[in-house]
Order: C-alpha cells, then sequence, then structure tokens
C-alpha cells in the first residue's frame, strides 16, 4: 500500500511538473503570435493532464492577457478560449515549440470606461462612465450659445467594424434635461468614435455589450466587453 502510494504520489507531481513545462512553451508561442509585450497566462485544463499530452492534443486551453495597447487604445484584459490544441509534448519539453495549431477559438476583449476617455484621439476634457440602462455617461466642457458649460450626454454605445462608437441620445446641464434648443446645439458635441487596433492573432470584433457590475474591488468602473469572432486556424494547414 505504502508503495502505491508512493508511484501514485509520483505520477501526479510529474503530471503537474509536464502540465508547467507545457503551459510555459505555449505561453512563449502565444507572446510571440499574438504580438505580446509579455507571456500571457496559460492555464491548460483537464486532468490527469499526461493522457492528453501523450496524445499531443488538449481539449480546452485558456489564454490571458492584460493591458494590451491596440491602435491608440488600452484593453484592460483579453481572455482566449482555445480547443483542441496540438502541443507535442516533445517539442515543448525541448522548447522548440513553433506554432499552436487550434481547431476553435473564440475569445473576450475588455475596454475600461476610463480607457475610453485616454484613448488616442480623444478629447481629454471628456469622461465616460457608467450611466445604467445599457447607456454610458459622456461629460466635458463645450461651448454652445455663447457660453462655456459642463454638459453630459447619455450615449449609446455600439461596434462599426473595429470602432468603438459612442452617440448621444439626450443631455443634461446642471443636471436638469437640455430643452430643445441645447440639445441641438450639443448634437455630436459629445460624440466619440475609438479606433481599436488589430488584435492578436489576427481575431474580429464582432460585438459589444456595456455591463455595469463591481470589478475587482472598484465599483462603477466596469467594463465594455466586445467578443470576437471564432476561427479555424488549421484551415490552411497542408498537413491537416
Amino acid at each position: 500500500m505504502i508503495t502505491l502510494l508512493v508511484v501514485v504520489g509520483l505520477l501526479v507531481a510529474f503530471d503537474r511538473v509536464a502540465l508547467l513545462v507545457a503551459q510555459r512553451a505555449v505561453a512563449t508561442e502565444a507572446r510571440t503570435s499574438g504580438g505580446l509585450a509579455a507571456d500571457p497566462g496559460v492555464k491548460i485544463k483537464g486532468f490527469p493532464f499526461l493522457t492528453q499530452a501523450l496524445r499531443g492534443s488538449y481539449d480546452e486551453v485558456e489564454v490571458s492577457a492584460q493591458g494590451i495597447m491596440r491602435g491608440g487604445v488600452t484593453l484592460r484584459s483579453f481572455t482566449a478560449d482555445l480547443r483542441d490544441v496540438q502541443v507535442p509534448v516533445a517539442d515543448a519539453v525541448k522548447g522548440r515549440l513553433a506554432q499552436v495549431l487550434v481547431s476553435r477559438l473564440t475569445a473576450t476583449a475588455v475596454l475600461a470606461y476610463a480607457d475610453i476617455s485616454s484613448a488616442r484621439g480623444v478629447d481629454r476634457k471628456l469622461v465616460v462612465a457608467p450611466s445604467g440602462n445599457a447607456l454610458v455617461r459622456v461629460t466635458g466642457s463645450v461651448s454652445v450659445l455663447g457660453e462655456t458649460l459642463s454638459a453630459t450626454a447619455l450615449s449609446s454605445v455600439r461596434l462599426d467594424g473595429r470602432t468603438v462608437v459612442v452617440t448621444a441620445k439626450r443631455f443634461e446641464v446642471a443636471g436638469k434635461p437640455a430643452d430643445a434648443a441645447l440639445a441641438s446645439a450639443l448634437a455630436g458635441r459629445l460624440d466619440l468614435r475609438v479606433p481599436v487596433g488589430a488584435l492578436p492573432y489576427g481575431l474580429v470584433l464582432t460585438g459589444l455589450t456595456i455591463s455595469h457590475q463591481t470589478h475587482g474591488q472598484r465599483v462603477g468602473r466596469q467594463l465594455i466587453g466586445g467578443s470576437i469572432r471564432a476561427v479555424d486556424h488549421r484551415a490552411d494547414d497542408p498537413a491537416r
């Protein structure tokens, strides 16, 4: 019994060590192919790991990174879910992994309100914040009708290709709804277009949602998240 327990313990330990080696190899390749500044976090899921390693195929791998700069805007986080991932264990151990083949990949990119305000080309006087009801608040100082005032736009957010578009639906001045004349004068003044550059691994944004829930311990700074098109990275592999 003692011998059996020792053998099982050694197998589990070896399983975990092999897992760490494979995750490190995938992280290095993911950084290079994704044009990332640092190795992303990699989590190969499933247990035991060795059965997957022996066949060189992993059912599910999660790749995550933070603070990715793309086209003048910072993506607060990026998380990709990879399925049927091909990583030969010999290549991973020897550190010579040249590519990672994936059957299916879905991902989510997250953009913080503060990062919209600080994006390249956005007026630094504008502040973007959550509002509720699938809208955001854009507040800034503007000159209209011969005076300078602080106005707030309650705006919708949508995706236009690679650009996040923020469009005012109604306005408030001094905490009260703007009248028709003032709303007409403010039209377009607090609208934003924030281009998002090329995403890692040639992915393309396909949708956008707004969330106002707490992120960590920071209330009111929840993020705008975009879904990303699933891609078959093995479609052009001649060996497939």
